[in-house]
């Protein structure tokens, strides 16, 4: 009697456990109204675009820069970190260094120093990817960044460039506010097209941005699009810029250059967290440097 009270109790327990677990897949990773995954065809050219709306600060942002201190790799903490998570994506970031082991340029990861040199006059975007999970661009030619919270003077305008007294008091806010810090291309800023011709790399290749702006609507959007075409980086930042501009009527605050070179890492889920192949990188997740990844809460 014992045993057979045991084996319906065990029985029980598993079965809901089975129950509760297949539930929990089958529940969506996220709400649609707030993300749209779609293929656009504008002037002869495809783009495959995730269009994601920050209303009610749903989405967020998270960016994984370097290993951390004990030592545990970029794939190792996102690992961590994302299970029971909503993804919506993770792609690969900004450039990595000559070390092939951290990013290129001023880089900071939760407030902790990864990168100390800021490079000046190639990647003029300096990203910040708060800990609450907003992402903001500052163009580093302006030298007018303005910074909030953690005693800091809201109309202090910081140039990094040429102030080391300034670029010490950014660094000491990022570690304050456990915020996270790259550098990469700035495309455009405030509406305008910043990258030149001149001055581009003429390499030819997939190219991947990510854009932030308002809709029709006025209505904050983030916007990764994907050019399956080859082209030059200057090529392919007009060609989206004109994109956004045109069909998706969008007033762009800032566009950024995600890496597709030897760091092409993009992995892209539906809304029932299945993968959607979209989009796909080339190269394995485990063998990222940096990571930016998009989540739903």
């Amino acid at each position: 009697m014992k045993r057979f009270i045991l084996f319906t109790t065990l029985y029980i327990v598993t079965t809901s456990f089975i129950l509760f677990k297949n539930t929990r897949n089958a529940l969506p990773a996220y709400n649609s109204q707030f993300v749209e995954i779609s293929s656009v065809s504008f002037k002869g050219e495809r783009y495959n675009v995730i269009s994601m709306k920050r209303d009610g600060n749903r989405i967020k942002a998270k960016y994984f820069a370097a290993p951390d201190q004990k030592g545990n790799s970029v794939f190792k903490r996102y690992s961590s970190w994302s299970a029971g998570k909503n993804i919506i994506l993770v792609s690969s970031g900004t450039y990595m260094d000559r070390t092939f082991v951290k990013p290129e340029g001023l880089t900071i990861d939760n407030g902790i120093p990864v990168n100390e040199t800021l490079i000046l006059g190639r990647m003029d975007a300096l990203v910040i990817v708060y800990a609450t999970g907003g992402i903001a661009v500052s163009n580093l030619k302006d030298g007018d960044l303005t910074l909030k919270g953690s005693g800091v003077d809201p109309i202090r305008k910081f140039n990094l460039r040429n102030s080391s007294w300034d670029k010490d008091d950014f660094m000491e806010w990022a570690k304050l506010e456990e915020a996270t810090v790259f550098q990469t291309h700035l495309l455009v800023y405030k509406n305008e097209l910043k990258i030149s011709a001149i001055n581009a790399n003429n390499k030819s290749q997939e190219r991947r941005f990510l854009a932030v702006g308002k809709d029709e609507q006025g209505k904050l959007n983030h916007v990764i699009v994907h050019c399956p075409a080859h082209s030059t980086l200057y090529d392919g930042a007009k060609k989206v810029f004109d994109f956004l501009k045109g069909y998706k009527e969008m007033e762009v605050t800032f566009m950024v250059n995600l890496d597709t070179g030897y760091q092409d890492v993009f992995k892209l889920y539906n809304k029932d967290g299945s993968l959607n192949q979209t989009i796909t990188g080339q190269v394995e997740l485990s063998t990222a440097v940096n990571l930016l990844t998009y989540y739903f809460e």
